[in-house]
């Protein structure tokens, strides 16, 4: 058996439902004028179904069995619309916790009806995305102890064919790194507050990478070391240490969710190659700390288990073929390097890809 995984954020979809959540009107809007939701700001779409049609054609080339969306609508109806419409309804839609920006898996109809979700509403499963303690930086009293939620939670899927091994999915969007540190002379005068802001945003990151590693080795214990375990989404960081946390010796996030040399049985391997890691990027963006200059970054990724790695779980993930999907997507994408345009983009995130085999 061979299953094709991929990853895809597909900035803020709720922009084709008008970016209504509770007085949706049950369509796909032909415009979107654009929207203002706190200090995030939705772009104008002029023809949304033209969008949809260049996101479908990607999702189309690339073919997955199994699809983690990020940044998906808030309501499953709305998602399974836009499958309906403009996937052929090819797809059964699971969904996470409801968000403006909802973590959903999207599978092939005749393989969903071997797949289960769990329940985002059950208080033993919410349980391990809340409530997860940390102290600020810079501070120890036991006052100044905060606590975090996974506000995205991470939707969990179990696939369980007949005749085949079983496979673990954790598809996740974790917090963004923005902060109020903006410029680099905010950087280089030591801002107070900026950097303080930056350091506690690298905080919360790092608890989401806590609540995910023990969710992971909950569940090893629980099934045993050699469980085929996946995690792949948007990550919001990538496989190099910023001058930041070179200097305030804070953890790169990707390293933290990896593991330890000491419980070698709960380390995560990367899907990709040392080689296509160093070559590959997933979005890019003015960077800020660098006056504004066109950055590209990894941030999308796919980790997986021992057992995926050695073929111990059944299932093997071939690293060969764990890639960007920059062909599918650059073959649908119009915007100008020097341009920003939502309405010529697939998305501001590229599809990570890789095949699983027994």
């Amino acid at each position: 058996m061979s299953l094709k995984v991929t990853t895809f954020n597909i900035e803020w979809m709720v922009s084709f439902f008008d970016g209504d959540w509770n007085q949706w009107d049950g369509t796909i809007v032909d415009t979107f004028p654009g929207k203002s939701l706190g200090s995030i700001h939705l772009e104008a779409i002029p023809d949304v179904p033209a969008l949809c049609t260049r996101i479908a054609n990607v999702i189309t080339a690339v073919d997955p069995d199994i699809l983690a969306v990020q940044e998906g609508p808030p309501r499953e109806e709305q998602m399974q619309l836009f499958v309906d419409t403009f996937l052929g309804g090819a797809y059964t839609v699971f969904g996470a916790n409801r968000q403006w920006q909802r973590n959903y898996a999207l599978v092939k109809n005749d393989l969903a009806q071997h797949c289960r979700a769990e329940d985002w509403d059950d208080d033993t499963f919410n349980g391990n995305w809340k409530n997860a303690p940390y102290q600020p930086w810079g501070s120890i009293k036991l006052d100044d102890r905060k606590v975090h939620n996974f506000h995205r939670q991470p939707l969990v899927l179990h696939v369980t064919p007949p005749g085949e091994p079983a496979l673990e999915l954790v598809a996740v969007h974790t917090k963004s790194k923005f902060s109020k540190l903006k410029t680099p002379q905010q950087w280089e005068e030591r801002e107070t507050a900026a950097v303080k802001d930056a350091l506690l945003v690298r905080k919360k990151l790092s608890v989401e990478m806590q609540m995910l590693r023990r969710y992971f080795i909950k569940r090893l214990a629980e099934v045993g070391n050699d469980h085929a375990f996946l995690i792949l989404g948007d990550f919001n960081d990538g496989p190099l240490a910023e001058e930041m946390e070179r200097e305030f010796l804070v953890n790169n996030i990707i390293d933290e969710l990896v593991g330890s040399i000491m419980a070698p049985h709960a380390v995560l391997t990367h899907g990709m190659t040392p080689d296509v890691i160093a070559s590959s990027a997933t979005t890019r963006f003015r960077n800020p700390m660098k006056n504004g200059e066109l950055t590209e970054e990894l941030i999308d990724h796919i980790v997986m288990s021992n057992g995926l790695l050695t073929g111990s779980s059944g299932y093997t993930l071939d690293q060969a073929t764990c890639r960007v999907e920059t062909d599918a997507f650059q073959a649908q994408n119009d915007e100008p390097d020097d341009a920003e345009n939502r309405q010529l983009r697939p998305s501001d995130h590229l599809p990570v890809s890789a095949i699983l085999n027994t």
